[in-house]
């Protein structure tokens, strides 16, 4: 079994690939607590990890995409200075598989689907879509070094001052974004989900702030109303709003960024599946989590191992035939689960 005094991993991906990838991070400062670790993660995804409380975590590089090649090579330059033990490849992209190929490290250990992998010193096989967790998936590149003991994802939240409306463990969020159309259960469908909930339940919205829009829809229905919804999307930084989900009752997310951020702070989780199906990895792992899905069997479903812009068939029906009713029956199942109001 090999020993390592410094490592990389290298994951480069986007938000919720890189909430994951602490699970690898928990692994290693629990079994190998003497080990240095640096980790490289796409720009804008370095400020998840500014509160680790761990001193196993000892630099956080950023890859900068929008500067390709000129970012690549000075990370290139950079990182060969380290002389790292070994290179975790979380990326299975031609670009990542390179670097790290390119940087001095004694072992580069990554998945079989990367275009390079014939070089690496150790190749994993990547199993899709027969309903093997992302997390597990990653802790097996590591396997052979640490063992097959599963780690959640964990971040430090970033306490802040909540607004007075919000008593702790008592409201409820809801993340109606995605980076993807198909990912995003239709608004009308929340609008009328929060309907359903009792007058007194307060609800906050939350999401990056490319979807104040979707939020601003949702809080536009209630205005003038006696129903709270708090509309906190885009006003948070990312450790802020992990913390906002900390201290709620429960949250309802789509396949997106926010379920693995309720997944790291283990908030009871509903998770919305519309385009995209649990069996690719992603699920939530809260300790107590619902998978909502249509109920229909769609031969189109999945359109793809992501979401799209738009539905190809332009119909929707993974989405659209979701019900509200579905999620309320996980509100209430959850509150007789031991939710209730302190």
């Amino acid at each position: 079994m090999p020993t390592h005094s410094k490592v990389l991993l290298i994951q480069t991906a986007f938000l919720g690939d890189a909430i994951l990838s602490t699970a690898l991070l928990e692994k290693i400062r629990m079994q190998s607590p003497e080990t240095e670790i640096h980790l490289l993660v796409r720009k804008g995804n370095e400020s998840l990890f500014k509160a680790y409380p761990y001193p196993n975590l000892s630099r956080v590089w950023t890859h900068d995409k929008s500067k390709k090649w000129a970012s690549w090579l000075e990370l290139r330059r950079d990182l060969s200075q380290e002389r790292f033990d070994a290179v975790y490849v979380i990326q299975r992209f031609f670009g990542m598989g390179l670097l790290s190929l390119s940087i001095g490290a004694k072992r580069v250990i990554g998945f079989d689907k990367n275009p390079l992998s014939l070089f690496f010193t150790e190749r994993i096989k990547h199993e899709w879509g027969k309903g093997k967790h992302e997390v597990v998936r990653n802790i097996a590149l590591v396997s052979s070094w640490l063992g097959d003991k599963i780690y959640k994802p964990y971040l430090m939240a970033q306490p802040i001052m909540l607004d007075p409306v919000l008593k702790k463990k008592e409201y409820i969020c809801i993340s109606p974004g995605s980076v993807w159309e198909t990912k995003r259960l239709p608004i009308r469908k929340w609008i009328e989900f929060i309907r359903m909930l009792p007058e007194d339940q307060v609800v906050v919205l939350m999401g990056s702030p490319g979807e104040v829009d979707l939020s601003n829809q949702i809080a536009s229905a209630f205005e003038g109303m006696k129903r709270i919804v708090l509309n906190e999307t885009g006003k948070h930084a990312l450790l802020a709003s992990a913390y906002i989900f900390q201290e709620s009752r429960m949250s309802f997310v789509n396949d997106s960024g926010p379920m693995h951020l309720c997944s790291a702070e283990n908030v009871p989780t509903v998770a919305v599946f519309c385009s995209t199906i649990p069996d690719f990895g992603f699920g939530p792992l809260a300790d107590w989590n619902r998978v909502i899905e249509t109920k229909q069997s769609l031969t189109c479903r999945p359109c793809g191992d992501h979401g799209k812009k738009h539905c190809p068939l332009q119909h929707y029906a993974c989405g659209e035939s979701i019900e509200a009713q579905a999620l309320l029956g996980a509100y209430e199942e959850y509150l007789s689960f031991g939710g209730q109001k302190v």
